[in-house]
């Protein structure tokens, strides 16, 4: 009996392939080689330097984050000292250094420990950067949508109200024409395109009494006799003067250097330049996007320097405290950089942001550090994905609305020039390579 289902069971044992096998062996070998999350056995817990750490990462976050603007506010000068022009560009830097060589390759590394499921250590490693990638495409959206929402309502749109006059005159053919040449006029008059010629002047009122009501050749912009009350006995009041409009829109000097433009001709050139307070508003944006990118990422930082312990804790010290330095200071030149109302609280406020958010972190880790372990699986997900979503927000902030718009966009090459170019992307280099070096202990 035994041997018969001995010999039954042979077959199906011999039908199974060696490549299925050979998976299953490897499998049984990584579950008994796989490590366990978690930082084992810790040292012990100093608790008043971890104190003093919090106390000099406050200090140091802040003063950084904040000397730009107490600068910028003390000088005498209206507008960016050479400080603050050198600070903005090593900044960008910085910035740049932070996301390329701190937080994306952190993130890389923590998504992908061995430790964490297959899904993550084995499954999809490039995860990281897929959350950068979506990040930086979330921003890019949400900046067109604004950009798009606040030109719909600052933009004002002069060339389509031309041909509404045009179309108010073809539904009231019997009136007269110069509604349609006083509101064309107007409009054209607030564009700066009314071209009235310089020797044109109304010196003898008493001439103007023989034209025809609203078809004088003169643009409406030109002044007008005080007492237009014997002109308007002119009117022809069944409307007949439209043979007279026409021809004497041919005489007019104006009418051959100036066609109004169609519903189809493009808008005019200056409706592009961003007034004061549009440009205020994007720099705002740009510096808030920026700080968030800082922020996600800051207060795991402070987490990490306070669950820290030993040597190691000195050493990571240290090499934060250069980070939020050279942080600070970039977001700072470019708080420093607009224009905010003189008694405005909210940069101020963007500087206490940044100032304290790393410390809130160290808070969080005082209280929690025998609960929080940086290298526990829960620890190592959350640092991950902050990092990655950090590093996705400083590199379109960084390459984009920062190095790309100060060195290559058109603008640029009107304000930096020369000698003053170079000094600006030899400050990049500098802020990028000090940071760099940072990241090799932090």
């Amino acid at each position: 009996m035994v041997n018969s289902n001995t010999k039954n069971l042979a077959p199906s044992w011999s039908s199974i392939t060696t490549d299925l096998l050979r998976a299953e062996l490897a499998r049984r070998d990584e579950d008994a080689t796989k490590p366990q999350c978690g930082s084992g056995v810790k040292g012990s817990y100093n608790t008043s330097a971890h104190v003093g750490a919090l106390v000099l990462i406050l200090v140091l976050s802040t003063a950084a984050c904040g000397f730009p603007l107490v600068s910028r506010r003390s000088s005498k000068s209206a507008g960016p000292g050479r400080f603050i022009f050198i600070s903005q560009h090593f900044g960008t830097g910085v910035l740049i250094a932070t996301a390329f060589v701190h937080l994306l390759p952190t993130a890389f590394t923590s998504l992908s420990d061995p430790c964490l499921p297959h899904f993550f250590s084995k499954g999809y490693r490039p995860l990281a950067g897929l959350i950068a990638m979506i990040s930086a495409l979330i921003v890019v959206g949400l900046e067109m949508f604004l950009t798009v929402r606040g030109a719909r309502h600052s933009h004002s749109h002069e060339w389509n109200a031309v041909p509404d006059a045009e179309e108010e005159h073809n539904h009231n053919t019997n009136g007269s024409a110069q509604p349609k040449r006083e509101k064309l006029n107007g409009r054209l008059g607030k564009l700066g395109l009314n071209h009235r010629p310089k020797d044109i002047a109304l010196e003898d009122m008493d001439a103007t009494e023989g034209l025809v009501a609203g078809v004088s050749p003169l643009p409406v912009a030109t002044p007008s006799p005080r007492h237009d009350t014997k002109a308007n006995k002119y009117d022809d009041a069944n409307g007949d003067n439209s043979d007279s409009d026409l021809d004497l829109d041919e005489l007019d000097p104006t009418a051959q250097a100036f066609n109004p433009p169609s519903d189809d001709a493009e808008a005019p050139q200056t409706n592009n330049v961003l007034s004061p307070d549009d440009e205020r508003k994007r720099q705002i944006l740009q510096c808030l996007l920026l700080e968030a990118g800082i922020l996600f990422h800051s207060i795991f930082i402070g987490m990490a320097v306070s669950v820290a312990t030993g040597p190691p804790f000195v050493v990571f010290l240290i090499a934060i405290a250069f980070h939020q330095s050279f942080e600070g200071l970039a977001l700072g030149s470019r708080i420093a950089a607009i224009n905010f109302p003189t008694h405005s609280p909210r940069p101020w406020l963007m500087v206490l942001a940044y100032g304290t958010t790393t410390p809130i972190g160290q808070a969080i880790g005082l209280i929690v550090h025998n609960l929080y372990d940086p290298q526990s699986a829960a620890g190592l997900l959350m640092v991950g994905f902050m990092n990655a979503i950090s590093s996705g927000l400083l590199l379109f902030a960084g390459l984009v609305q920062l190095l790309a718009e100060d060195f290559l966009s058109d603008k640029s090459y009107g304000i930096l020039k020369g000698r003053r170019r170079w000094e600006a992307f030899a400050s990049v280099i500098g802020g990028a390579t000090l940071m760099a070096l940072v990241g090799a202990w932090a």
